[in-house]
């Protein structure tokens, strides 16, 4: 190898899995949501799955990791940027494609706490439209999104709840209302 050689394949920023996706995609001439393609990447990716490797990540991982990724960039993302693009938004679409994303999150990224995955489901159990975990996996923080007619009542119900279910993290529990999003919030792209 020469310098100049190393140099440059040192420089390559590794795939990722977007570009991984895309690239797939092309080959196939598949659109990225296509489970075609999701099936294509996941065989690419087979062979490093192995587990034991340097990033230490349990045999399966990557392949977890990449069906929550393909399903979330590829599929939820766009479902839920169409349902708010309506002009009546289908609440029970919204909730249910939401309801998906927190599933896959608790079960294919595994990065979430109890409190994190207990908390969405009481949110909808009170009547809240969607409601998710997020953050990056450290602790992490909920939201729900519910009628502004009810908004008070069902933060009320909400934290009451989780007081009752984790008395010993009530103290570090913060639950606030949001009645109207900064500028930043009000556009989908």
């Amino acid at each position: 190898f020469t310098a100049r050689g190393v140099n440059r394949r040192c420089s390559q920023p590794p795939p990722t899995l977007a570009s991984v996706t895309a690239a797939a995609a092309a080959e196939l001439g598949l659109p990225r949501s296509d489970q075609g393609v999701r099936r294509a990447v996941l065989a690419r990716i087979a062979s490093a799955d192995r587990g034991g490797g340097p990033s230490g990540l349990p045999a399966g991982a990557l392949a977890r990791r990449y069906e929550q990724f393909h399903a979330e960039s590829e599929v939820l993302i766009p479902a839920v940027r169409g349902a708010l693009s309506q002009r009546e938004v289908p609440l029970p679409t919204l909730g249910s494609l939401v309801d998906r994303s927190q599933a896959l999150t608790a079960s294919h990224l595994r990065n979430t706490l109890e409190e994190t995955e207990w908390l969405p489901a009481a949110a909808r159990r009170l009547g809240a439209v969607a409601a998710s975990a997020f953050g990056a996996g450290f602790g992490g923080s909920v939201w729900a999104l519910v009628e502004a007619g009810r908004a008070r009542e069902i933060l009320a119900e909400w934290s009451r709840a989780y007081a009752e279910e984790y008395p010993h993290r009530q103290a570090h529990a913060r639950f606030f209302a949001m009645e109207s999003p900064p500028p930043g919030a009000c556009s989908v792209v």
